[in-house]
């Protein structure tokens, strides 16, 4: 660690602790510890007995829930320092993160949907509305997403749930649930001080909250300045490049959130979401001209739900919603592409709206849900102007010219039906059994299922669960129109077909004696028929249809308590390509397996509460296995290879709440990558992506 950075972490932890170690506020204790600070550590969350909505759209126990879940509760996040989602998706099982410093590119269980993915191999919403960026069915995961002051939980089920959720759930499901406004009851300002490296940085939410007799209202709003500056990729063998170090690799995202719900209206209750994203960042590592230090990518994303809900008796309800979306880049967006004196301009967008009714009964042992939505989109296509930056007698400085296909549009209609129905066969089984129908403008009808068989007696340490689930995902607009900007760059595929998968699962949970911890593990296999990448087809990186890609693993998570305010969690995943088929298409490609995912991961977190100092202290170890190249990374090295192996460390400490001038305020420092090890992510066209470095984060946060 660089003495630099060295002081400054360490004069920051002396700060937090110095009011404890001088006697001050000794007495003050987070806020909801009880005197033993037991009752403290199960709030946090054993998984099993965690509530869930999102794997059934009815809450239950996740021990009970047709599906593996795995909660992560808002308070936990705030706690631990983090500032977005991607934080704690980092330790998910199941889940990693290829972060090339613009996006996040999750994959789920040993699938990743490679270049310009950002993670659309699952289905991100907000309480229940989906907010992927349609254009490219992409989703954020950065604090562009959501104020993360604004987050009650997250639900994360892994596993495809198209035959809930349609046809973007192709792999699992990320539901954001919010907080009420009654919940916050007034105004939080949280300040935020960062370091990456040496590289200064800081930010800040804004959440106000309240309720009055049968209005509910919640407003809140997210910055953050971070300079990731002085960083140089790992260059592949073979290819023509030669980066130094990013300079000015700076990002600015911003979220807006805000809700107002009203009771009694028609008889029920309605919600107006309101949800901006705006992904702001330069582009130093993207599969364009690397370290260019002209390329900036900003996305607006906005979606508004009007969302009405009535209990119609004490064993059914109606729900009607109505939706618009809004999806495309702003007017900073610049791409560099190596050719002096041009810029590319990507002229694209998505408008769209929706409707969804659903109803639920409950008769006797049965719970049904059914439903059925509308959706259309139109599509501005994909293509590139150029903007010339130095001028000539013929073109001056500040021309655009539109490239090919340029104000070209196409629209998409999907309309679905669903019905899921769980049994409750006696007090320790249920079945669960559901399906969807799908019928989209380009792919015509396809259907998606599930089905389950959960085993959880009330009065028993131990359960067990059989699942399947299929899933349907329609190629998107970028993916089947794209036209190319320049060599190396992404070519859309208008003969690409539909994506499916098919998971079967066996899980089990045991819960500890005397509420000491659980265990928590399950097998997998996933068949994937289909799916869409970018992979390198002559000077460019084509869309193609994959024939067949089937990964086998498992996943585990335990906790345990020790003593009464210590408490450690183990997470492992492993998943691992079992058989790939190319076809014939592909003679020649480089056959990699598990490409951009680890084939193993394992995370072990501490939480160790010290109510004699009114401090929390939270470390984070894992252990990241290697991950095979991209393959067009591969094509170009002449052979497929692998990143090596590395440890990621990380920690936070948290004060309670202190009182110092009458007002609520709470610290914590969260420092991600304690070491400042540099990595290295897959990445593509001829570059590998290297991580941030250390990079700590102090956030304040005061309740007015």
């Amino acid at each position: 660690m660089r003495p630099r950075v060295r002081g400054v972490v360490l004069g920051t932890l002396a700060l937090l602790v110095a009011p404890a170690a001088s006697g001050q506020q000794t007495d003050q204790r987070p806020e909801g510890l009880p005197d033993n600070g037991e009752e403290e550590l199960l709030e946090l969350g054993y998984q099993l007995e965690q509530q869930v909505v999102s794997s059934t759209k009815s809450e239950e126990r996740a021990v009970q829930t047709p599906a593996v879940v795995t909660v992560i509760t808002g308070d936990e996040m705030r706690a631990r320092g983090y500032t977005c989602l991607a934080d704690a998706l980092r330790w998910v099982p199941g889940f990693y993160d290829v972060d090339d410093l613009v996006t996040h590119n999750v994959g789920v269980r040993g699938i990743n949907g490679g270049v310009g993915a950002a993670g659309d191999v699952v289905k991100v919403m907000i309480d229940g509305q989906p907010v992927d960026y349609r254009p490219t069915t992409s989703n954020f995961f950065g604090p562009e997403l959501i104020p993360i002051e604004a987050i009650d939980r997250v639900e994360i089920i892994r596993g495809p749930a198209s035959a809930l959720y349609g046809a973007n759930a192709f792999l699992g499901v990320i539901n954001v649930i919010t907080r009420a406004g009654a919940d916050v009851g007034g105004l939080d300002l949280v300040g935020r001080g960062a370091l990456v490296r040496a590289n200064p940085g800081g930010g800040g939410d804004v959440v106000l909250g309240g309720s009055q007799g049968k209005v509910d209202a919640l407003v809140a709003g997210s910055f953050l300045y971070l300079d990731r500056s002085g960083l140089s990729p790992s260059v592949v063998g073979g290819a023509q490049v030669s980066p130094g170090p990013s300079q000015n690799d700076t990002s600015r995202p911003k979220s807006i959130l805000a809700k107002l719900s009203i009771d009694g209206v028609a008889g029920g209750k309605a919600t107006l979401m309101a949800s901006l994203q705006n992904l702001d960042s330069a582009a130093e590592f993207q599969e364009f001209d690397p370290v260019s230090n002209d390329s900036r990518i900003a996305l607006l994303n906005q979606n508004y739900r009007l969302l009405w809900e009535r209990p119609i008796t004490d064993a059914a309800s109606l729900s009607l919603s109505a939706y618009y979306l809004d999806g495309s880049p702003t007017e900073e967006e610049r791409i560099d592409v190596g050719t002096p004196g041009v810029l590319l301009v990507p002229s694209v967008a998505t408008q769209g709206f929706g409707f969804t009714a659903e109803s639920q009964q409950r008769a006797w042992h049965l719970r049904l849900t059914e439903g059925a939505d509308y959706v259309q989109e139109q599509n501005l296509l994909q293509s590139f102007s150029q903007l010339f930056t130095t001028g000539t007698a013929l073109r001056p400085a500040g021309t655009v010219l539109p490239g090919t296909g340029a104000g070209a549009t196409y629209t998409f209609v999907n309309v679905g039906a669903y019905v899921q129905g769980i049994w409750q066969i006696d007090r320790s089984w249920s079945a669960t059994l559901g399906g969807r129908l799908d019928d989209h403008t380009l792919y015509g009808l396809n259907p998606s299922g599930r089905a389950a068989l959960v085993f959880a007696p009330p009065d028993s340490a131990w359960s067990a669960k059989l699942l399947y689930g299929s899933s349907f995902k329609a190629p998107s607009a970028v993916q089947l129109f794209t036209q190319p900007m320049a060599t190396g760059t992404v070519e859309g595929n208008a003969n690409l077909q539909p994506q499916t998968a098919h998971t079967v699962e066996l899980a089990g949970g045991w819960t500890f004696p005397h509420a000491r911890g659980e265990l928590a593990a399950n097998l997998y296999v996933t068949d994937v028929l289909g799916q869409v990448e970018f992979l390198q087809q002559g000077l460019f990186l084509q869309a193609r249809n994959i024939p067949d890609v089937v990964v086998l693993g498992g996943e585990l998570d335990g906790q345990i308590t020790f003593g009464k305010a210590l408490r450690l969690r183990l997470l492992a995943g492993v998943a691992s390509t079992v058989s790939q088929d190319l076809g014939p298409a592909f003679a020649g490609t480089p056959e990699v397996d598990n490409p951009l995912f680890p084939p193993y991961q394992v995370h072990a977190l501490l939480d160790w509460f010290l109510p004699w100092a009114g401090l929390r202290f939270s470390p984070e170890v894992s252990l990241i296995g290697p991950r095979a190249a991209s393959q067009s990374n591969a094509l170009i090295a002449g052979a497929p290879y692998e990143l090596p192996p590395y440890v990621y460390t990380g920690a936070s400490l948290g004060t309670g709440a202190l009182r110092p001038f009458g007002k609520k305020l709470e610290l914590v420092i969260h420092v991600a990558d304690l070491t400042n090890q540099i990595w290295y992510d897959p990445g593509f066209n001829g570059i590998d992506v290297p991580s941030a470095g250390i990079t700590a984060i102090l956030t304040a946060g005061v309740t007015l």
